[in-house]
């Protein structure tokens, strides 16, 4: 499948559309990227991360754009530095273009990955396929290109969408061997960082694709620290690996992030390490220098997520010490994620199910609950996911009722 950045001129971008519309503007936006203007590229790099991979919605203008970019990284211009096109982090320095092109890719893969996990490829080829609707899929994106996206909200609600959009997600699916192909001669880049994101996406593709995990021993012989080491097994991770090796590793996160592997799940050793990382959250969310795209968010929000999905009600005694240590870092923007499962296992709430009223806590519960009180972070806020998460979870949602309950 061709990545050359001829696709730009080569796929009719009338017939595919974004999050926002049309995307026959997509040419003058992705001809940005390789602009000598920096403002310029964070435009089209911006344009790449809200209209083309809008908050993990693949659109059918979704696998031609990331052909293209697939086709910039060995370009000698993607060196140029670029901001954060959003503003989101102003004091931090403009990186290379190619890093930030590999992340798109990357989190393009994941998202593809995550929308079809529950389908096989032969599953996903007949959803994509219109058979005797072709005309109707046609008809559509006419319409689609004909009119303006944001003010025909019908559009959006065209149950033919469907099939448009598992069409895209098909597509991209096919493109992975030659995305991943085209990340391949990164892995091992003179750059530590492009070697570190190269490593990444590389496992992103391969779980995309359903390929064989990507050879990594060129990046492994290189590596120059933790971030690139953990850049590694994370990929492992994502393309289906064996880590099992690393969960002796000296250093605690490169531990932790092989124990997220799926395999591992049963495995009383990962399961220690992720108990062993979260007894000091703080800690674990500092590992990285450059934060692997593997984490969404902190890196204690995969831990806990992972340690909970293993676990037990009766795993609750000896999970206390992690959830006192999570209590006392969580706010009360993070408490869903810090809190909600272990204190949801601890009370025997069964996920998907109404949770009864806590009346008579055991001693154990008792114990979270009072956990939970003493986080001085998480109250006095006007924030309402601490009150959200206990309501949810049949507690009463008032700090002394709380204690009241946690001391009964």
């Amino acid at each position: 499948m061709d990545t050359r950045a001829d696709i730009l001129h080569s796929t009719d971008w009338s017939r595919t559309f974004h999050a926002y519309g049309p995307a026959s503007e997509a040419p003058e936006f992705l001809a940005g990227l390789l602009s000598e203007r920096e403002e310029e590229r964070e435009r089209a790099l911006g344009y790449l991360n809200s209209a083309i991979l809008h908050q993990g919605t693949i659109y059918p203008a979704t696998p031609p754009v990331a052909l293209f970019v697939a086709g910039l990284l060995t370009d000698p211009r993607a060196q140029a530095p670029v901001g954060d096109p959003f503003g989101g982090a102003p004091d931090l320095p403009a990186a290379p273009l190619r890093l930030r092109l590999l992340d798109f890719l990357a989190d393009v893969a994941r998202a593809a990955a995550e929308l079809t996990a529950d389908r096989s490829m032969t599953r996903l080829e007949l959803l994509a396929d219109p058979g005797d609707r072709r005309d109707g899929v046609d008809a559509l994106l006419s319409r689609m290109a004909d009119s303006d996206a944001e003010g025909d909200e019908d559009i959006w609600e065209d149950p033919l969408l469907d099939t448009v959009f598992h069409r895209a997600l098909y597509d991209l699916h096919l493109a992975a061997p030659a995305l991943l192909e085209a990340v391949r001669p990164l892995l091992t880049h003179p750059e530590g960082r492009v070697r570190q994101h190269a490593v990444a996406a590389s496992g992103a593709l391969c779980r995309l694709g359903g390929e064989p995990e990507v050879d990594l021993s060129g990046a492994a012989d290189l590596a120059e620290n933790r971030d690139e080491g953990a850049a590694i097994v994370l990929a492992l991770v994502e393309g289906g690996g064996d880590t099992s090796e690393f969960l002796s590793h000296p250093d605690p996160a490169i531990r932790a992030c092989a124990a997220l592997s799926g395999d591992l799940a049963g495995d009383p050793v990962a399961t220690g390490a992720l108990r062993d990382a979260l007894a000091d959250p703080c800690a674990a969310d500092a590992w990285f220098r450059d934060r692997p795209g593997f984490f969404p968010g902190h890196v204690r929000f995969s831990l806990v997520a992972a340690l909970v999905e293993r676990s037990r009600p009766g795993d609750a005694a000896d999970l206390l010490p992690v959830f006192r240590a999570l209590a006392a870092t969580a706010s009360p923007f993070t408490v869903e994620a810090d809190l909600r499962g272990l204190l949801g296992l601890a009370l025997g709430v069964v996920p998907g199910r109404p949770a009864p009223r806590v009346v008579a806590p055991t001693e154990v519960q008792r114990a979270y609950l009072s956990a939970v009180v003493d986080g001085d972070r998480l109250w006095g806020s006007r924030v309402a996911n601490l009150s959200f998460v206990l309501s949810s979870l049949g507690l009463p949602q008032e700090r002394e009722e709380l204690r009241s309950l946690a001391t009964k």
